[in-house]
């Protein structure tokens, strides 16, 4: 009696933890799959960050020094003939080519770089290549940004839903433009521009007014 009591608790026993395997197996496997998608999400980002901030350097440094693209792309030094200065371009603009050329590269490397260990991950970047780079004049300084907004696809499709699920992700870098001698000659044409006006005649009375106050107390 006490024997097939045993035997009937331990066939209950098996089944339950049969049942109990039926429902946590499923949840594991789902949670284990999650985890192994946000990795690969997290790896796919930080590519494309790496590219960002590193197009974003190249094109501060090509709005810095417009000779130094030809110098990268062509691998020479450009004849005297070919320069292309473009002096006071931060006060014109004609960083558009440069703009175009780096959202046109940023474009083409994120689309041959970014990788996912899933086949069917799939990535999709949203920004037009033409509104990618950008150059922003903040009269005093400059930046030049690189910005761009793509989607992860999930690899696998969940019940009741008509497509998989999508991960939206924007990665931005912003750089600094330094270039003093632009610098100076743009304040230098400003001072010409206004030199003989009253307008500068106020200003240059002002400046030397401020001198003369910091001039008596460095005296003291």
């Amino acid at each position: 009696m006490t024997g097939n009591i045993r035997d009937k608790i331990q066939n209950e026993t098996g089944a339950v933890q049969i049942v109990e395997a039926a429902f946590v197996f499923p949840v594991m496997f789902i949670i284990l799959l999650f985890l192994i998608y946000m990795g690969n999400a997290h790896y796919i980002k930080a590519q494309i960050e790496s590219v960002v901030e590193s197009y974003a350097i190249q094109g501060a440094n090509y709005c810095a020094d417009p000779i130094l693209e030809t110098i990268q792309q062509e691998d020479r030094v450009p004849a005297i003939s070919e320069l292309k200065t473009q002096p006071y371009r931060y006060l014109f603009g004609g960083m558009n080519e440069i703009e175009r050329s780096i959202g046109e590269a940023v474009d083409k490397e994120i689309s041959g770089t970014a990788k996912s260990a899933f086949a069917n991950m799939n990535l999709k970047l949203k920004t037009p290549s033409s509104q990618i780079a950008k150059f922003h004049n903040y009269v005093v300084y400059s930046t030049f940004s690189v910005s761009v907004e793509y989607e992860i696809e999930f690899p696998i499709q969940f019940l009741g839903e008509d497509s998989p699920p999508l991960l939206k992700i924007t990665s931005r870098a912003e750089m600094p433009v330094s270039d003093t001698a632009e610098f100076i000659r743009n304040t230098d044409m400003v001072i010409d521009l206004f030199e003989d006006t009253k307008i500068g005649k106020g200003i240059s009375d002002a400046f030397g007014k401020i001198n003369d106050f910091i001039s008596t107390f460095a005296s003291k």
